[in-house]
């Protein structure tokens, strides 16, 4: 006699991930910075109020020889699992080469449209 039970499979699916563009509080281009190095800019700010929020990626948007505009992204990944502890950047770094002596600016465009940046002198 041979028997057989079939059970029905109670996985779900999940949404998947959302992107948006991370909110950046502060940004620090290393100093000094050479041009036969790479440029390293770290950044801090809020990604979202649980953990289902994560760093994505970095998207340069603009560069040129002396200046660049990225934007960072996010991720917001639904669960039922998900903790009620702020999420955050915290020092994530971006790095860009080649850079050129003279002046570098970075931009990093916000969520409303505006941007922050910061200005090293490469030597």
């Amino acid at each position: 006699m041979c028997v057989v039970s079939c059970k029905k499979d109670e996985t779900t699916v999940s949404d998947p991930p959302q992107e948006f563009v991370a909110k950046i509080d502060s940004l620090k281009i290393q100093k000094p910075a050479l041009s036969n190095d790479t440029l390293r800019a770290r950044m801090w700010g809020k990604l979202g109020p649980n953990t289902c929020y994560s760093f994505g990626r970095f998207q340069t948007v603009a560069r040129d020889s002396y200046s660049v505009r990225i934007k960072v992204y996010g991720l917001y990944l639904p669960s039922s699992s998900c903790t009620p502890t702020p999420q955050a950047l915290t020092g994530a770094i971006y790095r860009h080469y080649p850079v050129y002596p003279g002046t570098f600016r970075m931009f990093v465009e916000q969520p409303d449209g505006t941007t922050i940046r910061d200005t090293a002198i490469v030597l």
